[in-house]
């Protein structure tokens, strides 16, 4: 539970820093705080770096939550 924990803060602390917005919640949708396909695609390369976990692009756009990201990057 722990490592869940850890993994979520690491990608409220991208998507805040993609986004240039202080405060995310694990609902917060990417789009509606500012998102569009270029940062999706910026967001999704920062993923990687960080976690080295490849993630399609699709799935951004039909999880657009940390909430629902987070299952994938766990699956992964």
């Amino acid at each position: 539970m722990q490592q869940r924990a850890e993994l979520q803060g690491r990608l409220i602390k991208l998507w805040s820093e993609k986004l240039g917005v202080p405060t995310v919640t694990v609902e917060d949708n990417f789009f509606a705080l500012g998102g569009d396909s270029l940062l999706a695609a910026d967001l999704l390369m920062d993923i990687y770096e960080e976690f080295g976990i490849e993630i399609d692009a699709a799935v951004l756009f039909l999880k657009p939550t940390i909430a629902d990201l987070l299952e994938e990057v766990s699956a992964a």
